[in-house]
């Protein structure tokens, strides 16, 4: 009986000693099963896109562009230009031969043009069918991509020939005694000896004139190849050697697609158009995912784990490229797709995802819960602007009055623009648009873009200028309405919705976003006499479609609110062009370059020709003309964005291409870790307290043991 007492007593001392702890002990990770699976939600796209790098749609598929589809390169976010910052992917080193610095007929001097650049590719590289990667392979992908886009042989789709053949009259002004392509005005080009039948192609030249292979790869393949240029070269060169969603130049398996090399792959396996059998495989390429599927309609894709991936040891030496397989998860852009990808992330039926205007989470929702976290990207999302039209500035309005065109410009004046530039409450439209999850634009170039200069005056909300500019633009219709400096808001408004001195064509669509606009707007034209139609016509399901793909839209309407793709670094030649250049018959029906100005063309044409100093001379100078001027958009605002994950999963530091995580580019660094929440505390409870409670109680248990032992 002694014995047991003296057991329990034990017992109890040391179990006075351990409860303390028991409440704050860690419970250990669980680990999945032995396949790592990774479930991403994605957004279905209502085009379905195509992966080619020759016709590339963008598409929210293409994030199987990016696991299954290797370039040259990759560049970091914010890249200048230096090229040492480059970082190897299927080249190894690289070794640029540059064209003369020499004076051009406009007075400045060429700089910066890269003539030929010498390529040592990756040595035991294969694609996904178990294909070498060699010089051979590496030219046949430079060859497709001229030969297809610039339809050489009949087979082709000339849908992007603009990024990758070059008016030569473009040029005149610029060529020099070394470079001169002045050859190619008003004939037929040819490559590879195949001469262009295309009227389209008449009188330019392609971006580089030759691939020539300098070694052909030894049994693990690789070697070396040098791309001669045609063009300048100063900043098409970093689209033709990059990796990223918004440029084309991706490698894809010679022998898996020998067929196509003078024609075009559509889709992702779901185009109608483009028929093909079981056993064709798309997005065939070398990267560390193998594409399996992406079907819309059953809101499912896959990709599978590539185990000859010419970088897996490194990767996994360091603990990544865990994943084996990649499930997405498909939900549709509206309301019912919103709370099915809220439930999804709460619930852990998916395990990433992003958010973005447009596509965006509940964001107090989902973060209320301990086991989902988020990930801010430094860089805003896609710039959202209003179009303010400026086409009854150019000759299209001539052209048109003369009966040369059949779409009526539409264009409103400057000092209207300037008008509406300063009626609207951006700071307002913010806060209740995007919940304060935006940033007021402070740059045309987009808050991010290494050339932004945020001293440039920029439109803001102040009637007092914005009544200005009507009273002068319109000086006997404000008198008839008895309008003047003086008048109260009370007067500016009664005359907006009685005798309005202006009717605005405005468009806007469905989305809460835009209906939030549509508000903001109509109270930003009422402040200013002016009336808008309200009506159903101008509510669109979709003003991208509407306003672009409709013949005419993009001359008719007057303002209507969209986003453009602008990238933190330099932006290429063919962005430039569609933007913020004069446009030719091409771009002019897609409403893309809205300022209409011979100097704002002249400045890029030397932005493309010059060092990156003068560059950032040039684009002040574009600047201080478009915000200052001109007002052809209104710079609203870049949304805030992320990516909400849960916390069983390890992300690296996130690196940036153009607002595109590499790491979510790839996938190849996410690893499962697991995770167990911090039990909840008990009320009242303090383990300091138990604790002395304890020791209290066992030196009490020990001194009446002692006592009972003598």
């Amino acid at each position: 009986m002694r014995k047991n007492t003296k057991i329990l007593v034990l017992i109890l001392l040391f179990s006075s000693l351990a409860l303390p702890f028991i409440p704050v002990m860690g419970q250990p990770k669980t680990a999945q099963d032995d396949k790592v699976v990774f479930r991403y939600g994605v957004q279905i796209t209502p085009a379905g896109g195509d992966w080619d790098p020759v016709i590339r749609r963008a598409s929210n598929a293409d994030v199987t562009r990016m696991c299954s589809l290797e370039g040259f390169v990759k560049y970091p976010a914010n890249w200048n230009g230096n090229y040492s910052q480059l970082e190897p992917m299927l080249a190894t080193d690289w070794a640029f031969e540059y064209w003369p610095e020499e004076l051009n007929s406009k007075g400045f001097v060429n700089g910066g043009g890269i003539k030929a650049v010498n390529l040592t590719l990756r040595e035991n590289v294969t694609f996904h069918d178990g294909s070498q990667w060699n010089a051979t392979v590496a030219k046949w992908n430079l060859d497709r991509i001229i030969i297809v886009s610039g339809n050489l042989t009949g087979n082709g789709d000339t849908r992007y020939y603009y990024d990758f053949w070059e008016e030569a009259s473009d040029y005149a002004d610029f060529y020099t005694s070394s470079w001169n392509m002045s050859s190619y005005i008003g004939k037929m080009p040819s490559y590879n000896g195949i001469v262009a039948t295309n009227p389209l192609l008449n009188g330019t030249f392609p971006k580089y004139e030759n691939i020539t292979v300098l070694e052909s790869g030894g049994p693990n393949g690789g070697g070396k190849i040098r791309i001669n240029f045609n063009d300048w070269g100063s900043l098409s060169v970093w689209e033709l050697l990059a990796t990223n969603p918004q440029h084309y130049i991706l490698m894809i398996s010679m022998e898996a697609y020998a067929d196509y090399w003078d024609k075009p792959i559509y889709g992702f396996g779901e185009d109608p158009a483009f028929p093909q059998d079981e056993t064709f495989k798309h997005l065939v390429g070398t990267g560390p995912y193998i594409f399996d599927h992406w079907d819309a309609v059953a809101q499912t894709g896959k990709m599978v784990k590539n185990e000859n991936y010419w970088n897996k040891n490194t990767l996994e030496s360091v603990g990544w490229f865990e994943i084996d397989e990649i499930q997405f998860v498909l939900f549709t852009a509206d309301a019912d797709g919103t709370q099915a990808r809220n439930l999804a992330m709460k619930t852990g039926a998916i395990d990433m995802s992003e958010d973005t205007s447009g596509f965006n989470f509940v964001y107090s929702e989902v973060m209320a819960q301990a086991d989902i976290t988020y990930y801010e990207n430094p860089i805003g999302d896609y710039p959202f602007i209003m179009v303010l039209n400026c086409v009854n500035e150019t000759e299209w309005k001539t052209n048109y009055d003369a009966g040369y065109v059949p779409y009526q410009p539409n264009g409103i004046p400057r000092l209207l623009r300037k008008a509406i530039s300063y009626a609207f409450d951006y700071e307002g439209f913010i806060q209740t648009a995007y919940s304060g999850r935006a940033t007021r634009m402070k740059s045309y170039l987009g808050n991010n873009n290494t050339y932004a200069n945020y001293d440039i005056p920029m439109p803001y909300f102040n009637l007092t200028i914005a009544r200005e500019a009507i009273l002068a633009q319109y000086p006997t219709e404000c008198a008839a309405r008895n309008l003047n400096e003086t008048s109260t808001d009370q007067d500016w408004q009664y005359v907006a919705n009685n005798n309005p001195i202006y009717t605005i064509d405005f468009y806007w669509d469905v989305t809460s976003v835009q209906q939030v606009l549509e508000d903001y707007m109509g109270t930003a034209l009422h402040n200013i006499g002016m009336a808008y139609y309200d009506d159903s016509s101008h509510e669109l399901s979709s003003v991208w479609i509407q306003i672009l793909y409709v013949p005419g839209g993009a001359f008719s309407a007057q303002v209507w609110p969209t986003t453009f793709a602008i990238a933190p670094n330099d932006i290429g030649h063919a962005h430039i062009n569609a933007y913020f250049k004069y446009p030719g018959p091409y771009q002019v029906g897609w409403n893309l370059a809205f300022n209409y100005l011979d100097n704002v063309t002249d400045w890029i044409d030397q932005i493309y020709f010059s060092n990156r100093t003068t560059r950032q001379e040039c684009y002040d100078n574009i600047g201080v003309t478009l915000q200052d001027y001109q007002y052809p958009w209104m710079w609203i605002c870049q949304g805030d964005w992320g990516w909400v994950y849960r916390r069983e999963w390890e992300v690296r530091e996130f690196e940036f291409y153009i607002g595109m995580p590499r790491i979510v580019g790839d996938l190849t660094h996410i690893r499962w870790v697991g995770w167990e929440p911090t039990p909840p505390a008990i009320p009242g409870y303090s383990i300091y307290i138990m604790l002395s409670i304890s020791l209290a109680a066992s030196v009490g248990l020990i001194y009446v043991m002692m006592r009972k032992r003598k």
